[in-house]
């Protein structure tokens, strides 16, 4: 599969329609919950997500679900502790980004769901063994030899992909507005409690009998931990900051 964070690349140009047509969030969020499935099964396992009956009644109520607890739980908790040069292109994306009347925002955010979720099928469809793209145009089967070594053209995409998608986000972010971050001195400690609880978590799945040879099912047991110590941390500060308001 491309990587999961490269997928947002391939939804960014449509950050310039107006946001009574598209949810920026939507978009981003849905161009990456169709590998979701992986990290709610802590194994590079999918039957659902990546197939387009599963786009309407997996991928859309995962990503609705995803966005709920992204904008009331973690967005402003992560927004407050990157790195300040981090922090100075996110800081005006602080708040829920909601627009209109609420039937408004949530057609809007659907729609945008679903267009992300189906950009990530139709790409996986040109890197995938099983995509509809790879099974229709022979080509895409064919093998380079790059010394002793052979590579199918899908995985050369695949991976080409991955590093072009990352490079653009990269750029994407480097050209965002500067805005005033909020200080904060306790960025190392917020990301170093979800480090801490992403390897428990990786620990335990261990001790249940994963092999740290099946790299694929390692590496998205780490992303999931690391999902669930955002969760986790930023539940944390919440709780923290309304029992001090008292």
């Amino acid at each position: 599969m491309p990587f999961t964070f490269s997928h947002p690349a391939i939804v960014l140009p449509l950050r310039y329609l107006p946001k009574r047509w598209a949810s920026l969030t939507g978009l981003i969020i849905g161009s990456m919950v169709p590998d979701f499935e992986y990290f709610i099964r802590m194994r590079v396992k999918s039957i659902y997500s990546h197939t387009w009956p599963g786009l309407f009644w997996f991928d859309l109520p995962l990503g609705l679900i995803i966005i709920f607890v992204y904008q009331i739980l973690i967005k402003d908790r992560v927004i407050l502790h990157l790195p300040v040069a981090l922090n100075r292109r996110f800081s005006r994306f602080r708040g829920v980004d909601k627009q209109g009347s609420f039937l408004q925002y949530l057609l809007i955010v659907i729609l945008s769901i679903l267009i992300g979720a189906a950009s990530h099928i139709l790409w996986d469809g040109f890197t995938h063994p099983n995509g509809y793209f790879v099974k229709v145009m022979p080509v895409l089967s064919d093998t380079i030899h790059l010394g002793e070594h052979q590579l199918f053209v899908y995985k050369i995409i695949q991976h080409g992909s991955s590093i072009i998608g990352v490079i653009v986000i990269v750029l994407a972010v480097y050209t965002l507005p500067l805005g005033n971050p909020k200080k904060n001195h306790h960025v190392v400690v917020f990301w170093v409690q979800i480090f801490v609880i992403s390897i428990i978590i990786l620990a335990v799945r261990l001790m249940a009998g994963l092999s740290y040879h099946q790299y694929g099912n390692v590496i998205v047991t780490v992303i999931a931990g690391g999902f669930i110590g955002l969760i986790i941390t930023s539940i944390t500060i919440n709780l923290k900051a309304i029992i001090s308001d008292k």
